[in-house]
C-alpha cells in the first residue's frame, strides 16, 4: 500500500526530511514572519501584533523538542542536503472521534516546488498508520488558492462552507472546510505509487 513510501528512513521522502523543531530554528521563523504578511494571513486568519523575539522564544520552548505533543507535534522541514525550509505540525487532535488538523509552511523562497506536498505525505502517513486517526480536517480562507490546491491535490473533499465566517482586509471571507479519510489517503498512495510505475 505504501510502497511509495519504502525509505530505510522513516521520516524521508520526495526531497524533504522532517525533524522535530529546534530552538535554533525559532529566529528563522521570526524573520518569515515579519517579512511573510501574506502567509502569515492566511495560516492565522488575519494579521496579528507583531511577533516579539520573547514571545517567539515562548512558542518554542513550549513545542521544541516535542514537548507538549498532547497540544501539537512541531516538525521542522529540511531538504536532503540540511537546509531548513519550513514546517509542519499536528494539532487540534481529537482522539475520541479520531480527527486532526495540520499547520504548514514552506518559506518564501522555497515555495512552488512541491517541498509542502511531500511533508504533507509524511506527516499524513504517521497520522494516518501510527496514531490512529481516521479523518483529516482542512480549513482555510476561500481566497487562500494555494491551499484550496494542495487539499485537491491531497485528494481531500470539499464539506462546507461556512459564510462570511472570518473578517480581516476590512472584510467578511467565507471558510472552506475539507476532509480526507484514512482510506482516502491510501486511495493517494496508490495512484502515486502508480504514477511513479509509469515514469520508471
Amino acid at each position: 500500500m505504501d510502497a511509495i513510501l519504502v525509505n530505510p528512513y522513516y521520516w524521508e521522502y520526495g526531497r524533504i526530511r522532517l525533524r522535530p523543531l529546534h530552538m535554533d530554528d525559532i529566529e528563522l521563523w521570526l524573520a518569515e514572519e515579519g517579512s511573510d504578511s501574506e502567509a502569515v494571513r492566511f495560516l492565522n486568519y488575519g494579521i496579528e501584533l507583531p511577533k516579539s523575539e520573547q514571545s517567539a522564544k515562548a512558542f518554542g520552548e513550549r513545542y521544541a523538542e516535542f514537548n507538549h505533543i498532547d497540544e501539537r507535534i512541531m516538525f521542522s522541514i529540511e531538504t536532503l542536503e540540511g537546509e531548513l525550509i519550513g514546517g509542519v505540525n499536528i494539532h487540534s487532535m481529537d482522539r475520541k472521534n479520531g480527527t486532526f488538523e495540520t499547520g504548514s509552511r514552506i518559506y518564501r523562497a522555497y515555495r512552488g516546488h512541491g517541498y509542502g506536498f511531500d511533508a504533507k505525505i509524511l506527516i499524513l502517513r504517521y497520522a494516518f498508520h501510527e496514531l490512529r486517526f481516521q479523518k483529516y480536517n482542512i480549513r482555510c480562507l476561500e481566497t487562500n488558492e494555494p491551499m484550496i490546491h494542495h487539499a485537491k491535490r491531497l485528494g481531500c473533499q470539499a464539506e462546507g462552507r461556512i459564510r462570511r465566517h472570518i473578517y480581516t482586509e476590512g472584510q467578511y471571507y467565507d471558510e472552506l472546510i475539507f476532509g480526507l479519510l484514512r482510506e482516502e489517503y491510501d486511495a493517494l498512495l496508490e495512484r502515486l505509487e502508480a504514477e511513479k510505475s509509469l515514469v520508471s
